[in-house]
């Protein structure tokens, strides 16, 4: 289990090394896969189950990325494009969320370490998104950071020993779906704007 809390961790902090978008959008499948697994393994079978991890698995892991890598096409960002800025401060401002996010989860659980562990790792997600859209001009970027911070609310659901009723997360589903292909509408406007501002660029009149 505590593998899999590693793993996801690794799937929203590794990409910040990489000056890819193509990168960071695996990671946002990586994290959507990670959480179907910690679904399998923390909860019992039943409709809820099997109604959440077709949401993870398919719809997070897969159509997501999918959406995403289909919409930004051929755009080429690198080496320019970086989640959050290469400078010193930037990575103690990471640094300073992983140990805030540990310090949380030690004080939500002080008498439990893997627990705490998991809540810290939730914590760190939400901090990271966050981190992410305060550094992003970027579409891309911006949209990285939202999934990012959306997939540590996700984690606290799933540590919850409280079930959401399955029309109540149908509903949340519904909204996310929603809130992806908005999204994906905003990323096409940024194609289309960038288009034009190099038209203009190369003296041709729209």
């Amino acid at each position: 289990m505590t593998n899999l809390f590693i793993l996801f961790v690794a799937a929203f902090l590794l990409p910040l090394m990489f000056h890819s978008w193509r990168v960071a959008v695996f990671g946002l499948g990586v994290q959507g896969f990670v959480l179907g697994l910690i679904l399998l393994a923390t909860h019992e079978w039943s409709l809820m189950l099997f109604v959440e991890a077709g949401n993870l698995f398919i719809v997070r892991a897969v159509v997501v990325p999918w959406l995403l890598f289909r919409s930004m096409g051929d755009v080429q960002l690198e080496p320019s494009f970086s989640l959050i800025k290469k400078s010193f401060s930037q990575w103690l401002l990471a640094f300073i969320i992983i140990l805030t996010g540990s310090i949380f989860g030690r004080f939500m659980s002080p008498d439990d370490s893997i627990q705490a562990f998991q809540v810290g790792t939730a914590a760190i997600a939400i901090l990271t998104g966050f981190l992410i859209l305060a550094n992003q001009r970027h579409v891309i970027g911006q949209v990285v950071g939202v999934i990012t911070f959306e997939g540590g609310l996700t984690l606290v659901e799933l540590l919850s020993k409280h079930a959401i009723p399955l029309e109540v997360y149908t509903g949340i589903s519904i909204v996310f779906i929603l809130l992806v292909l908005t999204l994906v509408d905003f990323i096409n406007k940024f194609k289309i704007t960038s288009r034009e501002d190099d038209l203009l660029e190369d003296g041709i009149v729209l």
